[in-house]
């Protein structure tokens, strides 16, 4: 189809040029005619859209996305629920297999297993079984072990490009299990292994070492593994910190000096400071992420939020967490083990990220996904409600962390949360630097889900941000868009003729988000088109879906 649009204001992100009025004629999936369209041309089109002076610009990257499993839902609009939200946010390509917790590679036996781990931040990918069965979230179904199987069964069931990096704790419980356990010389071999095996197919690596079981390891691990992925092709490391409070500055060199060591690059991956004692070391966290720019390349992304989101295991020590899911369910019904994690929650809380401390308290989590039918009441509202309805009224006590403890088997741990742990004059410090793209973090809404705000509103509050804060389009154009692209390996997606037509077309005076924590899913305005490929998969609020779900894979080459 050959589409005309006319009167728009070219952005053409490469951060250079400036912004110009003119029209743009898609021939299938090309830009075939930039800034001036011949009149010949321009009366073939078959749909011609009026800009009338708004912005046109390349597609934005998510660069932190957690659509890959549930995201692939049909949505009541027609086209899978993530791809939904993002073109909805003017993305057109997701970067998945974040915080170390890829879909592959899984072995066959672990596959319910670590199902079962990913639900409350990714979501199932099909029919999860009965609340009592043992495959609760579906995974005995996965028909994939490798990273190359997961792709294939992945293709056709995206409208947006996907990326895939490869997950550290995915590749350490092929080898360990969710062992609480430092990798001897063998296993980090084995390990390294693997990542040679899976590199081929992913971006680079990720890690959540917050997560089980990347929790266990040491800097030698990580360091191995990032050296491994760049003997078979560039990829950086995209680590979710060990600390994002009391601990960041220990904690950024952790892996920082991994990823110079391992001799890729350096994402520092949804970019905050947790907990009110920590908002003034912003300093000392900018000047660690500009010395490692002197060393390798860096980029860095967030989503432009006070608080953030993740699975409610994270609440509780690592100690606590090992073994089996069976086994952490288990042992949280024993009063000794119970007693353990309530002294190191509220005591020092020193060596792990403590989320009850650095967000205040049980008031300042929020529950944004239970068990459908179970926890449903609670939805929105925060644990220190769940202590309330337990008869509880001492928010530090023994009895409120029994509560939250009962209510998490209570829901079989498939409960995530959004903590409040932020300050807004930290967010717009991060949201200043010229190296900050971005990133929805989004987890995926269904049954069960009320899910934070971000996944519907990051970019346009990145937009309505720039424009408030005297950011020049220009700029934020750039880091939304073609940064990440640049960063990743990835063909430019800069505006120009024969350039791929994924598109997004803004309304720049009037772009915001109009959700909140309290209704999160409602649209944002002045995300006016967003084009994948030269179809129009959004047009003015409505969802378009298109004949087919092409979304393509995004890959880099190996070495020769």
């Amino acid at each position: 189809m050959r589409q005309l649009i006319t009167e728009a204001l070219i952005v053409t992100g490469d951060s250079a040029s400036q912004p110009s009025v003119g029209d743009v004629l898609i021939d299938g999936d090309r830009i075939v005619h930039l800034g001036q369209v011949p009149p010949s041309a321009a009366a073939g089109a078959e749909r011609t859209i009026e800009a009338d002076g708004r912005v046109l610009a390349p597609g934005f990257v998510d660069t932190h996305n957690h659509g890959a499993l549930a995201g692939t839902r049909i949505g009541e609009n027609g086209i899978p629920i993530s791809c939904e939200m993002a073109v909805r946010g003017g993305v057109t390509r997701r970067i998945c297999g974040v915080d170390g917790l890829s879909p592959a590679p899984v072995a066959s036996d672990q596959r319910a297993e670590y199902a079962a781990q990913l639900a409350p931040l990714d979501g199932t990918a099909g029919p999860a079984g009965g609340p009592d069965s043992d495959d609760p979230a579906g995974g005995l179904d996965w028909p994939w072990s490798t990273m190359e199987e997961f792709l294939a069964w992945h293709a056709g069931r995206s409208v947006t490009d996907l990326g895939m990096h490869l997950g550290h704790s995915a590749v350490r419980r092929t080898v360990m299990g969710n062992l609480d356990r430092t990798a001897d010389d063998a296993q980090i071999r084995a390990m390294a292994e693997v990542v040679r095996r899976e590199a081929p197919w992913c971006l680079g690596l990720s890690t959540g070492l917050v997560y089980n079981p990347a929790v266990y390891s040491d800097q030698r691990e990580i360091t191995s593994l990032v050296r491994a992925f760049n003997e078979v092709k560039p990829g950086a490391l995209y680590p979710h910190l060990r600390s994002e409070s009391d601990d960041i500055i220990e904690a950024l060199d952790e892996v920082i000096t991994a990823a110079v060591e391992g001799g890729g690059g350096y994402c520092s991956e949804h970019s905050k400071i947790a907990g009110h004692r920590n908002w003034d070391r912003f300093g000392d966290v900018a000047a660690r992420l500009d010395d490692a720019a002197g060393s390798v390349p860096t980029m860095g992304n967030m989503y432009p939020y006070t608080a953030g989101s993740t699975t409610a295991d994270a609440l509780f020590p690592p100690e606590v967490r090992s073994g089996t899911r069976a086994e952490f369910l288990a042992r949280l019904t024993d009063d000794r083990v119970r007693e353990f994690a309530f002294e190191k929650i509220y005591g020092e809380g020193l060596g792990w990220d403590n989320f009850v401390s650095f967000c205040g308290g049980l008031e300042g989590i929020q529950i944004a996904g239970v068990l459908q039918g179970v926890g449903d009441e609670f939805l929105g509202k925060r644990f220190s409600d769940v202590v309330l309805a337990a008869g509880v009224t001492d928010m530090n006590s023994i009895e409120a962390h029994d509560a939250v403890c009962d209510f998490f088997l209570h829901n079989r741990g498939e409960v995530s949360i959004i903590s409040h742990y932020g300050n807004e004059a930290t967010v717009e410090r991060f949201f200043r630097r010229p190296n900050m793209a971005l990133c929805t973090d989004g987890l995926m809404p269904g049954p069960g889900q009320k899910p934070h705000p971000r996944s519907l509103g990051a970019f346009p509050k990145a937009l309505r941000m720039a424009r408030e804060l005297g950011i020049p389009v220009a700029e934020i154009v750039h880091r939304l868009a073609v940064l990440p692209c640049v960063f990743m390996g990835l063909p430019s997606p800069v505006l120009r003729e024969g350039a791929d037509a994924s598109l997004v077309l803004i309304d720049w005076d009037r772009v915001t988000e109009r959700n909140s924590y309290e209704d999160p899913l409602v649209p944002p305005e002045g995300i006016d088109a967003t084009w994948v490929h030269g179809e129009l998969v959004q047009h003015e609020g409505r969802i378009h879906p298109p004949g087919a779900f092409s979304g393509r894979h995004l890959l880099t080459r190996p070495v020769d």
